[in-house]
């Protein structure tokens, strides 16, 4: 009997092993050919109508990174080290974590052939949050902390345009080098902020300055957050290049 039930136990066992095996292949499978199919729409390079819902099936799994491409995480993504001084403000920024950029919304991209650019429009609801430091003044009211930072964006809207040349690859192949990019925002809803430890911990300032900074959270944002936009902006240049440059053109458009 104890010899009969262990027989029992152990091909149970594999059993169950070899559909844990199966379910991992099959969504690794899955994943590689979901990876896959966005680069399989073939657009022509001025056809809107059929590069914006492109990009649109492409955004949540570039985001995410495609390794093959070269292309890193970016939701999350770790944002380098922030510091500038701007309208009065010295702000920092310290290992700062951004998220939202795989749910955001392409409303519409506009590739031009002739002058070699291209400009992508979407909006998004993002969240950065990491350790800051702020010094003198946002607006009319001084400033002053050392803590904890929880931002949420919602509904930003973004036009990121970039520039390229065509050029060979290593193949003699033609492919798309970006060179460099613009970035435009807007915050079209609200912006909420969060900081701990201001003014020392001092509990009547720091609710008035949250207060004041949650009612007027648009205009800081618009005031303030360029630094922050073009930091993000510029990693996910960086991807968007290292993404083209190992894509030959015959690969990703239609004649």
């Amino acid at each position: 009997m104890n010899s009969s039930s262990l027989t029992v136990e152990e091909s149970v066992s594999e059993l169950t092993m070899v559909f844990k095996l199966t379910c991992l292949v099959v969504l690794v499978f899955g994943f590689t050919q979901s990876a896959v199919l966005p680069s399989v729409q073939k657009c022509k390079l001025g056809d809107s109508a059929c590069l914006t819902p492109a990009f649109q099936k492409m955004m949540p799994i570039f985001m995410v990174g495609i390794s093959e491409n070269k292309v890193d995480v970016l939701d999350p993504m770790d944002m380098d080290d922030l510091a500038f001084e701007l309208a009065g403000l010295q702000f920092t920024l310290k290992g700062g974590i951004l998220r939202g950029l795989k749910n955001s919304v392409v409303d519409n991209v506009d590739w031009d052939t002739k002058k070699k650019n291209f400009a992508v429009n979407f909006h998004l609801d993002v969240a950065v949050k990491g350790h800051y430091t702020a010094a003198g003044r946002i607006l009319i009211l001084p400033i002053t902390g050392d803590g904890q930072l929880k931002l949420k964006l919602k509904n930003l809207a973004i036009k990121l345009v970039i520039y390229y040349d065509i050029v060979k690859n290593v193949g003699g192949k033609d492919i798309i080098k970006p060179k460099k990019y613009k970035i435009d925002f807007e915050v079209k809803d609200s912006a909420h902020y969060h900081l701990s430890n201001l003014f020392n911990g001092n509990k009547q300032l720091s609710e008035a300055m949250l207060t004041f900074l949650n009612d007027n959270g648009k205009q800081i944002a618009d005031e303030f957050g360029g630094p922050m936009m073009d930091l993000a902006a510029r990693t996910i240049f960086k991807n968007v290049k290292n993404y083209f440059e190992a894509m030959p053109i015959e690969e990703i458009t239609s004649a």
